[in-house]
């Protein structure tokens, strides 16, 4: 198996290899066995057992002993499968990025410079910038509100979910529209898995 992996990636291999037979496409495994892994390879547990989840998910690629297990033209992805379980499962991957044959549109930054001055490079910084701008507004036509940031709730067949900010809109018909918005740093990844 892997060599000197750090402890995300030495977790998530050994439980990978507890459950996994060549030919297989998908199985479960629980969350808490994080922390009987942890335990079993003398780990010191991560405070939130969930980025372990989420950098594989997101950030980081799983070890190169899981992905060569693969077949051909296909991907392994971790996917919530209700409360306290998870999938993996083989996906053809697309990452979701900007079309470089589109035109772009310059938008004036509309963001308070002590807000720029101030903020970080992370995704609520991102996300301030989107409200500041009306970004929401300008690219669907409607006139948006944000409702919520970090929504958190559980779905029956996938688990917990947490959307980053939620947008209510409205366009000239009257049509009401809910818009959940997902943003990530630029350290993070916008995937789509097939099947999600």
């Amino acid at each position: 198996m892997g060599k000197s992996l750090n402890r995300y990636a030495a977790l998530i291999e050994r439980i990978f290899f507890s459950h996994y037979k060549p030919g297989e496409s998908e199985f479960l495994f629980e969350r808490e066995e994080l922390a009987a892994t942890a335990s079993e390879l003398n780990i010191k547990l991560p405070k939130n057992l969930g980025d372990v989840l989420y950098s594989f998910r997101y950030r980081v690629a799983l070890p190169e002993s899981i992905t060569r297990t693969a077949r051909p033209g296909m991907v392994w992805i971790i996917k919530g499968a209700g409360t306290g379980r998870y999938l993996f499962k083989q996906a053809h991957m697309s990452r979701i990025e900007p079309d470089e044959t589109m035109l772009a549109i310059k938008v004036p930054n509309a963001t308070p410079e002590i807000l720029l001055a101030n903020a970080f490079d992370d995704e609520q910084a991102l996300l301030a910038k989107v409200r500041y701008n009306r970004l929401i507004d300008l690219f669907l036509g409607i006139t948006a509100h944000s409702l919520q940031n970090h929504l958190r709730t559980t779905v029956k067949s996938i688990g917990q979910i947490e959307i980053d900010e939620i947008y209510v809109g409205l366009n000239r018909r009257g049509s009401q529209f809910i818009v959940p918005v997902q943003a990530n740093s630029d350290a993070d990844l916008h995937r789509y898995n097939a099947g999600d």
